[in-house]
C-alpha cells in the first residue's frame, strides 16, 4: 500500500501487473492518477470485476482499450458465472465497450471476441452483433470474419443493408460460408466481396448461382482468376470461361485435374486458336485490359508497372511512385491515362496499392468520378518528380 500510495510509476506499474496483488490494492490503483499504471491494472486478469466496470468507463481510450482485450476472451465464461449480480456486471461491461466511442476500444473488442466459439444468448445479442454491425470496418470485420457465433440470418440481414462493403467482403473469407449467404452475396452488386468470394475455396457456391455469375463475368475481370480456380467446375462453365477469360487462364483451365476430355479438347483448340490470331483486345505493351488485371490480382507488380508506363507514356519510376503513394485519386488518375477502365482503376486501388476498401474511389454512372482537369492535376503532381 506504501508503493501505491508514494511509489514512483515504475514501481506502481510493477504492482499493477503482479498476479498476487490483494483486489482492495487493485481497487486502489485503479483510481491511480497516471493512466500507464491504470491500464495495466486494467490488463491484469486477476483485477475485480467491479473495478473492471469503473476502468470500462476511464477517460483514457488505452485503459478502456485493455479492458475490452481482457474481458473479450472471458465471454464463455459467462455462463457459468454463478453469482448473478457478477453475471450482469460482466455482461454489462461487454456491452458498454461494444459501444464505446472509440473506434480502437471497439476494434479491440472485436479482435478479443472474434475467436470466442460459446457465448450465452445475451453476448451473442448484445456484444457480438452489435460488434458485426458496426460501420468501422476495423470493428466488424474481425467478427464477421471469424465469429462462428453469427447465425446466417444475420449475416444475410448485414449484406443487405447499405453501408461499409468491406463488411460483404469479411463476410465473403468465412470458413464455409453456406449457400444461404453465398446467394445474397452474389446478389448484393458488391463486386469486389464477389471477387473475394469466388476466392474462397471453402465457400458452398450453388451451381446455378455459379452459372449466373460467369454469365456476368465477361466484365468483371476481378472475377476471372477465382473463377478460373473454383473448385468442381462443369465442363459447361468452363468452356463458357474459355470464351473471355486471359489466354494464361485459359492455359490455366487446360491443367485443372477434373477436365473430361471433351473440355480438355475444346480447350486445346481455344488455346490453339488464340496463338494464331492473337488474343484479342491487347494494349499497348502487349497485354489486354483482362490481362493486366490478372497481373494486378496475382501481385506481378513489376509487370503492372512496365505495362502502364507503356499505357501512360510516364517512366517506370513515376509509375512506381503513383502506385506507393496511397493516393486515391492519383491512382484513378494514372488509371484514365493508361486509357483502362474504371472497374480497373478500383482494382489497382485494393489490390496493388492497398488502399483500404472505405477509401477506394468509385465508378460514377458508371465512368471515372474525376473531371479530366482534375486528373491531369493529380497527375502534374509526379510528372516533376522523376520525368524531370
Amino acid at each position: 500500500m506504501e508503493i501505491a500510495r508514494t511509489g514512483g510509476v515504475t514501481e506502481r506499474c510493477a504492482l499493477a501487473g503482479r498476479q498476487d496483488v490483494p483486489p482492495e490494492l487493485l481497487f486502489f490503483l485503479a483510481e491511480d492518477k497516471d493512466a500507464v499504471v491504470r491500464r495495466i491494472v486494467a490488463a491484469n486478469i486477476n483485477t475485480p470485476r467491479q473495478a473492471d466496470d469503473f476502468l470500462a468507463q476511464d477517460d483514457d481510450d488505452g485503459v478502456r482499450g485493455a479492458v475490452a482485450e481482457k474481458i473479450g476472451v472471458l465471454a464463455p465464461e459467462v455462463a457459468d458465472e454463478r453469482r448473478g449480480p457478477q453475471r450482469a456486471l460482466t455482461i454489462s461491461v461487454l456491452e458498454a465497450l461494444a459501444l464505446d466511442a472509440a473506434v480502437k476500444v471497439r476494434a479491440r473488442l472485436a479482435e478479443s471476441i472474434k475467436d470466442v466459439d460459446s457465448a450465452p444468448p445475451e453476448v451473442i445479442t448484445g456484444v457480438i452483433e452489435v460488434l458485426a454491425r458496426d460501420a468501422a470496418i476495423e470493428v466488424a470485420g474481425p467478427v464477421l470474419e471469424h465469429s462462428t457465433l453469427l447465425s446466417d440470418d444475420v449475416l444475410v440481414e448485414i449484406i443487405a443493408t447499405p453501408g461499409n462493403s468491406g463488411s460483404v467482403s469479411a463476410i465473403s473469407r468465412r470458413q464455409g460460408v453456406s449457400t444461404k449467404v453465398t446467394d445474397a452475396i452474389a446478389t448484393s452488386s458488391d463486386d469486389a466481396a464477389i471477387a473475394v468470394l469466388l476466392g474462397n475455396e471453402s465457400a458452398q457456391i450453388r451451381e446455378e448461382t455459379l452459372d449466373r455469375l460467369i454469365e456476368e463475368a465477361p466484365s468483371k475481370p476481378s472475377w476471372h482468376a477465382p473463377l478460373v480456380s473454383r473448385p468442381k467446375l462443369a465442363g459447361r462453365q468452363i468452356g463458357k470461361l474459355s470464351e473471355f477469360v486471359a489466354s494464361a487462364l485459359v492455359e490455366q483451365l487446360s491443367k485443372r485435374s477434373d477436365l473430361d476430355p471433351e473440355t480438355s479438347k475444346h480447350l486445346q483448340a481455344v488455346m490453339a486458336s488464340r496463338l494464331e490470331s492473337g488474343s484479342p483486345a491487347t494494349q499497348g505493351g502487349g497485354m489486354s485490359e483482362e490481362e493486366l488485371s490478372q497481373a494486378v490480382a496475382s501481385g506481378r507488380r513489376a509487370k503492372v508497372i512496365s505495362t502502364m508506363s507503356v499505357l501512360s507514356g510516364y517512366k517506370e519510376p513515376t509509375v512506381h511512385s503513383i502506385l506507393n503513394s496511397g493516393r486515391a485519386k492519383a491512382l484513378v488518375s494514372l488509371s484514365w491515362k493508361a486509357g483502362l477502365s474504371m472497374s480497373f482503376a478500383e482494382q489497382l486501388q485494393l489490390r496493388l496499392a492497398y488502399i483500404a476498401e472505405r477509401d477506394v474511389l468509385r465508378a460514377q454512372r458508371g465512368g471515372y468520378p474525376l473531371s479530366e482537369e482534375d486528373m491531369l492535376w493529380q497527375l502534374g503532381l509526379f510528372e516533376g518528380e522523376t520525368d524531370g
